[in-house]
């Protein structure tokens, strides 16, 4: 998979725990959740506070394939997608392509540990062809591991908040 440098990394969580925020906001209509701080590992990714409490949110992403991902970030040159990876990639179907993906990725934050209180997993499809009706309607086929130190698992179903938002745990 195709990993962003650590400066892309810090944007694409500040961008997720943002997009979290507004559509949060959207669906409590207020503003009760709102993003502070980036941490350094080993402590979760964000101190945010909800409700003026302190809560901790972890962020992870996922794009598809591999070349899904060079093309979402951006990749040029060498390390960009080939004409033949974007052929393969478009051979795989779509709920293939993003659920693979997301239930490895829920399946290794499961794993983790947090010295912290309150711990929220916030995953973010970075995918732009799918949104909430998909994930809804594939939501049997999204595997949360029956373990997991979170409170607390949110999907942000796109890279735009109107891509819609759904509770997994």
């Amino acid at each position: 998979m195709a990993m962003p440098n650590s400066s892309e990394k810090y944007d694409l969580e500040i961008e997720a725990l943002n997009q979290f925020a507004d559509a949060l906001a959207g669906l409590w209509g207020e503003q009760r959740f709102a993003f502070r701080e980036l941490r350094s590992p080993p402590e979760p990714d964000a101190l945010c506070t909800l409700d003026g409490r302190p809560l901790h949110v972890e962020v992870g992403h996922f794009y598809g394939t591999q070349s899904d991902a060079k093309q979402l970030l951006g990749r040029q040159g060498k390390s960009a997608a080939t004409a033949h990876e974007m052929h393969q990639s478009a051979q795989v179907p779509l709920d293939v392509r993003l659920l693979t993906p997301l239930n490895r990725l829920l399946a290794d934050k499961a794993t983790k540990s947090y010295h912290a209180p309150r711990v929220w997993l916030l995953v973010r499809s970075v995918f732009p062809l799918w949104g909430l009706a998909d994930f809804r309607a594939h939501r049997a086929d999204i595997a949360v591991p029956a373990k997991h130190p979170f409170e607390q698992i949110w999907l942000l179903c796109g890279p735009r908040s109107a891509a819609g938002l759904l509770r997994l745990a």
